[in-house]
């Protein structure tokens, strides 16, 4: 998600972009899958190798007793075997281990897109806590006025004394109501900092435009999109990691041929011989038949799981863009038809309030009322971004991207 930048941000603010590139650089679970990679290299070195050759000595015939006494009937032999693997062994263990590098890699890019998205919302967290700061002390400036109008009014004697103990009262309110929100942002920029492992921030602010929304992409452009996320595809991942998993298994029913060849010295007779010989298990794809249909079944269960994923990410994905859409809707009623008309009302009843027409609960309540539809244009805000983000992760795409991709494919 990409927030509009502005200029009125000192310059020890962060930006979303830094907050994402300290994050990748740092964040501990993505180092993790570079030590899973290198495990899986090592087992495809492992899976690379044929069978060793295995050196033998054998000696019969010594050390006995009468005819076999002594040394002088040994038979010395020396032999060299090893197994001749059939049924293609070799390059299944290999499109194994292959196969679960690329599944890692994927699972690299879904833990990726987790990550962006939790450090996108935990920014945009700190974004809305300074659009609502900067709401409280307006309150606390409009607070800090209404109580010295209603002063003036007692002191003159225009009101009763109760009036200005309640303004006074209000002022302390909004007061502690800032530095509660102050305070708040605070933890939310820890939280932020935490992300790359940073204990002590060094920003106190962040830039960003939180009024700044495009529009939602139609649900079909992300249904289409998604289907190419890695969040899909580490299924399919899965799936080709299985089928190298069956092929492997089904290579393993095909027994291998061991063989033998070397050369006896017969001390008795001062005779030189050579042997050979080859074996192979009987019945040996029988014994493997077991856990082969076992891999069968896996494979057909990877597919139902593939399925049932896609159901949810797509459900995943409609109450996402639904809490989007609303959110807007929100902002864009609150700034243009909620917030105008009560700022004019709060104008109107402080007007009358100093002219002895209203009283002064009713300049609160207004007072009041508009600082609640502020609070609330902020949470819609923050609502509309937060889902988008949510929207990106499933996607693994830019909303602006994604709208993109909706508006071509209206126009085919």
């Amino acid at each position: 998600m990409v927030i509009a930048q502005t200029n009125s941000i000192p310059n020890s603010a962060l930006t979303l972009q830094s907050a994402i590139k300290l994050t990748l650089a740092n964040a501990p679970e993505l180092h993790e899958f570079t030590f899973k990679q290198q495990a899986i290299e090592g087992d495809i070195k492992t899976a690379s190798l044929k069978p060793e050759l295995i050196a033998g000595i054998e000696v019969e015939n010594f050390l006995g007793t009468g005819e076999v006494s002594g040394i002088k009937d040994t038979e010395l032999t020396l032999t060299l075997s090893s197994v001749i693997e059939l049924g293609n062994k070799l390059s299944s263990r290999k499109a194994f281990a292959s196969a679960q590098s690329q599944a890692a890699e994927v699972r690299k890019q879904v833990r990726t897109l987790d990550i962006l998205a939790e450090v996108t919302r935990r920014y945009i967290d700190v974004l809305a806590q300074q659009a609502l700061i900067k709401a409280q002390k307006d309150a606390e400036s409009l607070a800090r006025y209404t109580y010295q109008a209603v002063t003036k009014r007692v002191e003159a004697g225009a009101s009763p004394a109760f009036e200005q103990q309640r303004a006074e009262a209000a002022l302390a309110r909004a007061r502690l109501e800032v530095l509660t929100a102050l305070q708040t942002k605070q933890g939310m920029i820890n939280s932020l900092a935490i992300m790359w492992g940073e204990q002590n921030p060094t920003f106190t602010n962040v830039e960003g435009d939180l009024f700044a929304l495009p529009p939602s992409p139609s649900l079909t452009s992300l249904f289409t999109i998604l289907l190419e996320s890695p969040n899909l595809d580490v299924y399919a991942q899965d799936a080709r990691l299985q089928t190298a998993q069956v092929r492997l298994t089904q290579a393993a029913k095909q027994s291998d041929l061991s063989w033998t060849a070397g050369i006896r010295r017969i001390n008795g007779i001062d005779e030189t011989a050579f042997v050979a010989g080859v074996s192979m298990p009987l019945f040996a794809g029988n014994r493997n038949l077991g856990e082969y249909e076992k891999q069968r079944a896996i494979q057909g269960q990877l597919e139902q799981q593939k399925q049932s994923a896609t159901q949810n990410l797509y459900h995943q994905l409609n109450m996402a863009l639904i809490a989007r859409n609303n959110a807007l809707l929100n902002v864009q009623t609150l700034k243009n038809a909620i917030i105008p008309p009560l700022v004019d009302a709060l104008s109107l009843v402080e007007q009358a309030y100093i002219n002895g027409r209203f009283s002064y609960l009713e300049w609160v309540s207004t007072r009041q009322e508009l600082l609640n539809a502020k609070q609330a244009l902020i949470q819609s805000a923050k609502q509309a971004h937060q889902r988008g983000a949510d929207i990106e992760s499933l996607t693994a795409q830019p909303l602006a991207d994604a709208n993109v991709t909706s508006f071509s494919s209206k126009n085919q």
